[in-house]
C-alpha cells in the first residue's frame, strides 16, 4: 500500500485543479496502473492545497516510473490528460527540478510531494481545446 500526501502551492494551483485530479483518479479507479484505494482533498489553506492519495502497489516502482507518476499528477492539474500527445510530452519530458516538484520519503513508506509551480501548459476547464501557456507572473506575459 502506498500513501502519498500531495501538497500544491497556492496561488499557483486552484481548488478546481485539485478537484480535477481527485475526480479523474476516482473515475479511473487507478493511478499508474495501480488500484486507487482512496483519493481526496484533505485540507485547503491560503498556502497549500492537500490531497491524500492511497493506492495498492502490486509491484515495485523504478525511479523513472515514480517520477513519471509525479509528472502525471501535474499533467492532471493542468487538465492535459486528454490533450494531444505533443502537449502531454512537452510536460512529461521535463525533469522534476524544472517542474519544481520535490518529495520526501518516510520510513513508513509514505511520501510527501510538493508541487511548487503550476503546470507550464494548461487547458481551461470551460474549453479544453484552448490550450495555453501558463502566464509568467514575473514577465507579465
Amino acid at each position: 500500500m502506498a500513501l502519498w500526501h500531495l501538497m500544491f502551492n497556492r496561488p499557483a494551483f486552484t481548488k478546481g485543479q485539485a478537484k480535477h485530479i481527485v475526480y479523474t483518479l476516482q473515475d479511473r479507479g487507478e493511478f499508474g496502473g495501480f488500484p486507487v484505494v482512496h483519493v481526496g482533498i484533505v485540507r485547503d489553506t491560503e498556502e497549500l492545497l492537500y490531497i491524500d492519495l492511497q493506492f495498492k502497489l502490486t509491484l515495485g516502482l523504478t525511479q523513472d516510473t515514480f517520477e513519471n507518476m509525479l509528472k502525471y499528477l501535474l499533467v492532471l492539474s493542468g487538465r492535459l490528460d486528454t490533450a494531444p500527445l505533443s502537449v502531454y510530452f512537452a510536460v512529461m519530458q521535463k525533469n522534476l527540478d524544472e517542474l519544481q516538484i520535490t518529495y520526501q520519503r518516510y520510513e513508513d513508506h509514505s511520501l510527501d510531494v510538493f508541487f511548487w509551480q503550476g503546470p507550464p501548459i494548461v487547458a481551461p476547464a470551460e474549453d479544453k481545446e484552448q490550450l495555453r501557456f501558463r502566464q509568467d507572473e514575473q514577465s507579465g506575459q
